[in-house]
């Protein structure tokens, strides 16, 4: 048995976590978006649209090329906006070091039941 308090770990990573680059970009470049309401509407109403095209591609959906097509334009036409583009940049350095963090943490708990 061992004396590591697993919450107290736990706590220890989300402190570091929040602590980090790009965690503390991600959450600027946030602000920085919010503080526009029309900006932060373009963003939601994109999130939306990529979330209707995420679900009809798990369902199997066939999904016309126009629709396609006039999801990339959006994405590019609002990635002309400077502090939307770093927000994208931020949070996709952000979600990757997040993902990272549960690969490793995955591949100890296999490792550990293989044990």
């Amino acid at each position: 048995m061992s004396n590591v308090n697993s919450y107290d770990k736990a706590h220890e990573l989300a402190r570091a976590i929040t602590k980090s680059e790009p965690y503390l970009n991600y959450c600027q470049a946030k602000k920085e978006v919010e503080k526009n309401p029309e900006w932060t509407s373009k963003l939601l109403e994109l999130r939306q649209r990529q979330a209707e095209f995420n679900r009809a591609q798990i369902l199997g959906n066939d999904i016309p090329k126009e629709t396609v097509q006039e999801l990339s334009l959006e994405f590019a036409h609002i990635n002309q906006i400077n502090e939307i583009a770093e927000f994208f940049r931020a949070e996709t350095a952000f979600v990757q070091m997040f993902n990272d963090i549960q690969e490793i943490i995955n591949k100890a708990i296999e490792s550990g039941l293989e044990a």
